[in-house]
């Protein structure tokens, strides 16, 4: 066990230093059309939005206003032509001149709920409703409590299925005792509430509406269409045949035989990994690269960690104020040391899913500490560390007593379970937030582009003729998707300013297929062009500049600007 110890930051390292996969998760606006500050010169028939994955629109939608604050969409939103990862609502005819604001909200492929908003002008700008006035996040207390109940529904799963594991294999007679049938019931039904609660706060939280909508049946109809909904209805119904079975084993297990117990273990751990597999199917490995292999890694790190906990539980249980049970309804040595080989399974399966996950969703050191995703997973690499301390002790413990006549004195090893027990609880805090938080890789990347500016190229030009060499220092800014300025300075090859007769620009984005596109511009001052840029979407865009110097000389340059 103190291997464990030693490796695991070495692990942590190579996750980062190893390059991430492709794992996106919370879908980001990547661009739309009409872009964010573009001007029309006529009205627009729909909104069309395209996101960095797909999203689920039946607890969401969007919404236009025009400048007086009235609404002017259809209220019609659907999925674009190219799947889920476009939206489009039609528009009301007769849009007067003016400032429109657009307010969407969805729910991304990993069941979180994004919302944002963004204005496009008419003709001309004018006064319009505030953006801020149109991004409420919804009731605080509808996403604590969801948020709460997400963090149950882990802890509870985390001891009921591992609990009845340890039961069946190591102390089947123990499962007839008050406590350890408390253990069983509190954790089953606790996992079934919590369950419940969130499929019913889900709906609500995702629409931003209060926390009374948690009894609204359309609203729960909307959730039950979306993937988390579908997962939590499937666990739900996987809990009845849970609870039945936990009711038979509870009654029957302490008088069972081999065989009885042997068909009862397998149908408990299919069961158990059924509904391990409802948190990766609407979760973040549910979305980017490598779906299949992210999706059974989080089931095999769900179930190594409900086969941890729930023993400690059990033993945690057995040991405090231990009472006088009959001998094999109590705690013994090769008890201890059947949970012991469980937990270092546990653990190999947890590190090696952990590593895999970690590697997939941080992916370098920057994200790691630049990022709440990355400082809260090192944080729970840490309380994992010192929950392998007092697995150690509790190695420890068991070494110095196997095989030894002479009562064993429990009142070490039920310290280290005890603190064992104590740092479990803070972890499934901790993953419940993960679970909550974009992932580093995507957080990381996005403050990039955040911190993207002006982009800034000279470009040497010969168009021929007696004056036809020049330099053209051209700057888009921001050089984000959306609405840029383009501002183009005409001089001469050793600086001074000069005129050209004539210029034209296109853009085009060949990797997406779009062709080059005119963009007006006009002369601003001497040997100064200036233009409205708008790219709807991020990638190497190509900008082709048209430069005419002389009746007869004329040259056209391409230069690729980066989009962020």
């Amino acid at each position: 066990m103190l291997s464990w110890l030693l490796a695991l930051p070495l692990l942590l390292a190579a996750l980062v230093l190893g390059g991430a996969g492709a794992a996106s998760a919370h879908a980001v606006l990547e661009s739309s059309n009409p872009a964010n500050g573009a001007t029309l010169t006529s009205a627009p028939a729909q909104v069309a939005l395209r996101f960095s994955e797909g999203v689920e629109i039946g607890l969401g939608g969007v919404k236009v206003f025009d400048p007086d604050g009235k609404r002017v969409d259809s209220n019609q939103t659907k999925h674009g032509p190219v799947g889920d990862t476009s939206v489009v609502t039609p528009l009301r005819g007769g849009l007067a001149t003016g400032t429109y604001t657009v307010a969407w909200r969805a729910v991304s492929a990993d069941s979180h709920p994004i919302s944002g908003a963004f204005t496009f002008n008419i003709g001309q700008a004018s006064g319009g409703v505030k953006i801020s006035d149109l991004t409420d996040d919804g009731s605080t207390a509808t996403d604590v409590l969801e948020r709460a109940a997400t963090g149950v529904a882990y802890l509870s799963f985390a001891v009921l299925g591992g609990a009845m594991l340890f039961l069946l294999i190591a102390r089947p007679a123990a499962v007839g005792r008050f406590r350890v049938w408390l253990l069983l019931s509190c954790s089953w039904g606790g996992l079934l509430l919590a369950s419940l609660a969130v499929l019913m706060l889900h709906g609500p939280n995702a629409s931003g509406l209060g926390l009374s909508s948690a009894f609204d049946a359309d609203v729960l109809r909307a959730t039950l269409d979306t993937k988390l909904g579908k997962a939590l209805a499937a666990r739900v119904l996987l809990l009845g045949a849970v609870g039945a079975l936990l009711g038979w084993l509870i009654t029957t297990l302490a008088d069972a035989g081999v065989r009885a117990r042997r068909v009862s273990t397998a149908i408990w751990v299919v069961l158990c990994t059924a509904i391990a597999f409802t948190w990766p199917v609407a979760n973040h490995a549910s979305v980017g690269r490598q779906v299949p292999i992210a999706m059974t890694a989080d089931t095999l790190h769900v179930l190594a960690m409900t086969g941890w906990l729930g023993g400690l539980a059990v033993v945690v249980t057995l040991l405090i104020r231990p009472g006088t049970p009959a001998p094999e309804a109590g705690l013994d040595v090769p008890s201890v040391a059947t949970f012991s080989r469980t937990a270092f399974v546990s653990v190999v399966l947890l590190v090696a899913t952990g590593v895999y996950a970690a590697w997939r969703q941080v992916g370098s050191f920057a994200a790691l500490f630049d990022t709440t995703f990355g400082l809260l997973l090192v944080f729970k690499v840490d309380l994992v560390l010192l929950m392998l301390a007092g697995a150690w002790v509790s190695r420890r413990w068991l070494q110095r007593h196997l095989g030894k006549s002479a009562k064993p004195t429990w009142a070490v090893l039920r310290k280290a379970v005890a603190i064992e027990a104590a740092l479990a609880i803070v972890v499934l805090g901790v993953t419940t937030v993960l679970t909550d938080t974009e992932p580093g890789r995507t957080a990381h990347e996005r403050a990039q582009v955040e911190k993207a500016g002006p982009v800034s190229r000279t470009v040497p030009f010969d168009a021929g003729g007696a004056a036809g060499k020049g330099k053209l220092d051209l700057t888009v800014d921001p050089a984000r998707v959306g609405s840029n300025e383009l501002h183009m300075y005409f001089s001469t090859p050793i600086g001074e300013v000069r005129e050209v007769e004539e210029a034209t620009v296109t853009a085009a984005l060949p990797d997406k297929g779009i062709d080059g596109a005119d963009v007006q511009i006009h002369r601003a001052a001497p040997g100064h062009w200036f233009g409205e840029l708008s790219l709807p979407m991020a990638g190497r865009w190509e900008l082709s500049f048209s430069i005419r110097t002389s009746d007869v000389d004329r040259i056209t340059v391409t230069v690729p600007v980066e989009v962020k």
